[in-house]
């Protein structure tokens, strides 16, 4: 019998480059999104079903779960997320509230929903998308650090509680060139206008105008990062955290090797606070 992994936010980015990627390994995938009509380009066979499954909906959750019941679910990628940015003092309590109801809430939703699938099967894993930005912090990124932040927490507990049944593994990469960032001007929606008269109104200009040319040179691209998720998918002894890309890797440790006057300094200056 074919092994099922269903993804979350496979729309764009890391969770559409796992989806052929795990095909191709073997793995039937359940492919979800907030719109299922988003998928409708994948190619349909056997090993794949697409689903509708909008995180921060718990009746959308229920639903997905009892669709997967007839499979051999042995994996989950909680990979459905988005990024809040701009300043703590400018940042409206709904804002910070939808950020963690799909990056955290959601997550720790579908993770008990399909807990009980999971369960059922031999070296079943959970592969839980955090962020290097939930071990270190980054200016005007306050609601997305904090989230990611929660997930770390949220992955290091559920593996104690659970991970002699189901292996959960915390996915940490760095930088992904995806449409994340193209999407930022719709995330912040009237941010620009807000910063309009405060220290952060050019800061913010700054952000729109180099981070995505930024994002190009240096981000790594979803289907390297996608490529290093399948391996943890496929380990017959799956790794507890998966570090991926080398800003991952060496900005956190430039950041415990730093005293935190010269990480505050630097920060301020790649960020043009000061």
């Amino acid at each position: 019998m074919r092994n099922w992994v269903l993804i979350t936010g496979c729309s764009t980015g890391i969770g559409r480059a796992l989806v052929p990627l795990c095909r191709a390994s073997g793995w039937g995938v359940v492919a979800t999104a907030r719109k299922a009509e988003s998928l409708a380009d994948l190619p349909l066979g056997d090993d794949l079903r697409i689903l509708a499954l909008d995180v921060t909906d718990a009746d959308s959750i229920t639903r997905a779960a009892g669709a997967c019941a007839d499979l051999r679910l042995r994996a989950l990628v909680n990979n459905a997320g988005y990024g809040q940015v701009g300043p703590l003092e400018l940042l409206r309590a709904e804002e910070l509230r939808a950020q963690f109801e799909t990056n955290v809430i959601g997550l720790h939703q579908v993770t008990n929903a399909f807990l009980p699938l999971l369960r059922r099967e031999r070296g079943a894993r959970i592969l839980q998308v955090a962020s290097m930005l939930g071990r270190l912090s980054i200016p005007l990124g306050g609601a997305y650090n904090a989230s990611k932040h929660a997930v770390v927490a949220l992955a290091e507990t559920l593996r104690l509680e659970v991970g002699r049944e189901v292996a959960v593994v915390l996915v940490e990469p760095g930088a992904i060139r995806t449409a994340f960032r193209d999407s930022l001007p719709l995330v912040w929606g009237d941010l620009p206008e807000r910063s309009q008269g405060t220290p952060y109104e050019g800061v913010i200009a700054s952000y729109l105008e180099n981070r995505k040319g930024q994002a190009e040179r240096y981000a790594m691209d979803a289907g390297a990062c996608a490529r290093k998720m399948l391996q943890a998918l496929n380990a017959k002894h799956p790794p507890r955290r998966l570090v991926i890309g080398w800003d991952a890797h060496w900005v956190g440790k430039l950041k415990a090797l730093l005293p935190a006057a010269w990480w505050e300094a630097l920060m301020w200056r790649v960020y043009g606070l000061g």
